[in-house]
């Protein structure tokens, strides 16, 4: 039992990695249950790794390529999470929400590989958190995209060309045409799309320009802090807040 626990733990964890990115599965089951498969995957990887070491020094010559994939998987499956997860519990910066994923980064919300580089920042919030817009702008799109995304709301910041999207809202308070101002509620945060885990719940901000959705922009890049009712903010260049109280 205990050597097909073994041989089980990577296509477990593929399993898991695959069916928590997809929206279809992720949100028809309980939101405990992919990181309580994790754990389990995880522990059953670093277990399986430090046989496979003893079997090495013992001159088992053939647990020598098993012994570099499981070295390999628990990096990608059990370290990278690990130091996502020690990220989640330091302090951010003083007047500054958590972004647990970068743009263009290669892992996802809670630390796992990713198939392509992240297209925006993911910002971290308790679910039904007010999401706010980020800059003076109109509503174009305000639904449920049906995909990874999940409740999504976009607002184009003319005449600057720009245009930002806000995904997995648990709620949306605006319709297409409103004109929104910064700081403005435009829904509240939730895990629609590709579920979060619970403690890593975030609104995921991307920064477009025109029309063309591959036209890719860091948000970070033009944020100048929390939005502040009081302040001055610039009106002949796009300047962003972040989407969520600080």
């Amino acid at each position: 039992m205990t050597a097909w626990l073994r041989w089980l733990t990577l296509p477990l964890l593929i399993v898991v990695f695959a069916s928590a990115s997809s929206p279809a599965i992720a949100q028809r089951t309980p939101r405990f249950l992919f990181p309580a498969l994790a754990i389990a995957g995880a522990a059953l990887l670093v277990r399986s790794v430090i046989r496979a070491a003893r079997n090495l020094r013992h001159g088992e010559r053939r647990s020598t390529i098993r012994l570099v994939m499981l070295a390999v998987a628990t990096v990608l499956f059990v370290v990278l999470p690990g130091t996502r997860f020690v990220h989640m519990m330091t302090p951010s910066a003083p007047g500054a929400p958590r972004i647990l994923t970068g743009f263009g980064d290669w892992r996802g919300a809670e630390g796992y590989p990713r198939l392509d580089r992240h297209r925006g920042i993911d910002v971290k919030a308790p679910v039904g958190a007010d999401v706010l817009a980020a800059a003076e702008g109109r509503i174009t799109v305000a639904r449920d995209s049906g995909d990874l995304c999940g409740l999504i709301v976009v607002v184009v910041h003319d005449p600057h060309g720009y245009r930002t999207i806000h995904c997995h809202l648990s709620a949306i308070s605006v319709k297409v045409g409103d004109t929104v101002t910064r700081g403005q509620r435009i829904g509240a945060l939730g895990t629609t799309g590709q579920r979060a885990w619970p403690g890593y719940e975030h609104v995921h901000l991307e920064l477009q320009r025109g029309a063309d959705p591959e036209d890719l922009h860091d948000p970070l890049s033009r944020t100048v802090g929390c939005f502040d009712a009081s302040a001055q903010y610039p009106v002949d260049r796009l300047v962003l807040t972040y989407p969520v109280p600080c």
